[in-house]
């Protein structure tokens, strides 16, 4: 894990400015012009990424001596890739003709991809930690100036990404991923006679691939918090790593 540094919030403001103005312009070039649309998704995406930046900023003058807080920061990190991500998939909301309540249920089904992807990203920590990070933290440990090799404990735990279906047996996901590309496909062919279904058929996929980014930040939050358990317990400050 590299040690944090002010570049860190510069990238991140980049991203999220850029992720910003460029689902505005893509809102506009998509509704054709339209010019208050494109404004429109701009204004009302912006104080979200600026509430996101704002949090990096309170955390960071921290995350630069604590471990604590170098892993919250990390997880919020892992929220700007997201948000980049959701500034290209939003537009579909302010493009497309829906209905209110199909866009209700879309809202829902982006909201209850991005948790579970969160809280498996921080079940993984849980079910790993005993057998497999809490002995590698001990041998790493270094109790006469309170410092520990916090990039080996995580490696212990194997913590990679994946594209996650919730309730598809792993044996299903494949034929569930042609079945997807298929309705893609169709969703091209439909965007002018059931817009409705080109719009779940492209963004509910793009947001499966895209809601991984959320369990690095599921991960490095529950990783903060055996950090701070530990420090409870033992009555210590473990300094950042890098």
């Amino acid at each position: 894990m590299t040690k944090v540094t002010s570049n860190y919030l510069f990238v991140s403001l980049f991203i999220l400015l850029f992720g910003t103005a460029g689902g505005s312009a893509m809102t506009r070039k998509m509704a054709y012009g339209n010019d208050e649309l494109g404004w429109s998704f701009f204004w009302c995406w912006l104080p979200a990424c600026l509430a996101l930046f704002l949090c990096q900023c309170l955390v960071f003058p921290k995350a630069r001596s604590r471990l604590l807080f170098q892993l919250v920061f990390n997880g919020l990190m892992g929220f700007t890739l997201l948000f980049f991500l959701l500034s290209i998939i939003l537009p579909v909301f302010w493009l497309s003709p829906m209905d209110m309540w199909s866009k209700v249920v879309l809202a829902a089904i982006f909201a209850a991809i991005l948790l579970y992807n969160l809280v498996f990203g921080w079940q993984t920590v849980h079910r790993r930690w005993a057998d497999l990070a809490a002995p590698a933290f001990e041998q790493t440990f270094k109790p006469k100036n309170g410092s520990v090799n916090w990039d080996h404990v995580v490696r212990k735990m194997k913590i990679q990404p994946e594209i996650i279906l919730p309730g598809v047996p792993a044996k299903w996901t494949a034929a569930v991923w042609i079945v997807f590309i298929i309705g893609m496909i169709a969703g091209l062919v439909m965007k002018s006679s059931w817009p409705a279904f080109s719009a779940f058929s492209w963004s509910i996929p793009v947001m499966l691939v895209g809601a991984c980014f959320n369990q690095f930040s599921g991960a490095f939050f529950a990783q903060a918090l055996k950090v701070r358990a530990i420090e409870k317990d033992r009555h210590i400050v473990l300094p950042a790593c890098g």
